[in-house]
């Protein structure tokens, strides 16, 4: 209990000395960033789709020692705002063009990119299309990069269920008492999702605490999965000829994405440093925080010098 409220009260100072807001106006849409430290800028993407980014700040504020570490809130999550909210302005391209906008607004030639589950899926998506705009990627509990695995991915997840969790998912999950309490559904159900994810379940409330600094709008989620479903999403045979930087893939072992994915990332991404993580599921900073960020600084640490910006 001390080392939680230790760590609790660390990230209340850290939000009180080391944040920076920012945003970007577009057209139809005001996209908000946060920056932490300085430096080689890193972006982080967080998952979903739909979470906002601040699920991820607990590794801008390791990476902020000795990097600028910017959380990107996606339109349609956080503070970032889009008008009309449909799949008009919701969708891979959109995603694409905005952390394109981000890039330049940023003046960086290059980008070095974290995405963590979804969050993977748009950094590995944008390396396709705007290869020569990537240093670097950081792939963390990685989606699909081939949609014809989700059938796979999804049984993986459902094969953990618990009778009691289906019984608690089922009730909150009735339209009519989520409309009644829907706060309290959110939280239920999302609850019972990431014991899925989770490897131990006594570090449970830990990752809890974690997820929960990203809000999450179901709204965005639903039209962003519609957009790759729509196109077919696979681009596995693309990357592997078009992207040729550095790559880091890494994952739990018992993560339900992560440990079915990774040989698909290892297609695209031949030349890639891959890690594994045992005894951890879908959140490696909260279940084995040593292990994962000994590998994400290694795989920074050991890149050639960053020629120009």
């Amino acid at each position: 209990m001390r080392k939680l409220l230790a760590l609790i009260l660390s990230f209340m100072a850290f939000y009180a000395t080391a944040q920076e807001a920012d945003s970007i106006v577009l057209k139809n849409a005001v996209l908000y960033y946060y920056s932490y430290g300085s430096g080689e800028a890193v972006i982080i993407l967080s998952g979903g789709p739909g979470v906002s980014a601040h699920q991820e700040d607990d590794l801008a504020i390791v990476l902020s020692k000795k990097y600028r570490a910017i959380l990107f809130d996606q339109r349609g999550t956080g503070r970032s705002r889009v008008q009309p909210f449909d799949s008009t302005t919701i969708n891979l391209g959109t995603a694409l063009s905005d952390l394109d906008t981000l890039r330049k607004h940023l003046k960086q030639k290059q980008l070095t990119i974290s995405g963590h589950s979804w969050g993977a899926i748009l950094a590995a998506a944008y390396a396709e299309k705007y290869p020569a705009n990537v240093r670097s990627l950081m792939l963390i509990g990685p989606g699909e990069l081939d949609l014809q695995m989700t059938p796979v991915v999804n049984a993986s997840i459902h094969v953990r269920d618990q009778i009691a969790d289906d019984s608690a998912f089922y009730y909150w999950s009735d339209s009519a008492r989520a409309a009644a309490e829907p706060a309290r559904s959110d939280s239920v159900l999302r609850r019972i999702t990431w014991s899925n994810f989770t490897c131990d379940r006594k570090k449970l409330d830990s990752v809890m605490i974690q997820v929960n600094h990203g809000s999450y709008s179901r709204k965005m989620g639903s039209l962003m999965w519609y957009s790759l479903v729509k196109q077919k999403f696979n681009i596995v045979q693309s990357l592997r000829k078009k992207y040729k930087g550095d790559a880091l893939i890494i994952f739990g072992w018992q993560d339900p994405v992560g440990s079915i994915t990774y040989p698909m990332y290892e297609k695209a991404f031949p030349k890639a440093t891959i890690k594994g993580i045992n005894k951890c599921g879908h959140m490696p900073s909260v279940e084995q925080p040593t292990v994962f960020y000994e590998a994400i600084l290694n795989f920074l640490d050991k890149r050639p010098p960053l020629k120009n910006r």
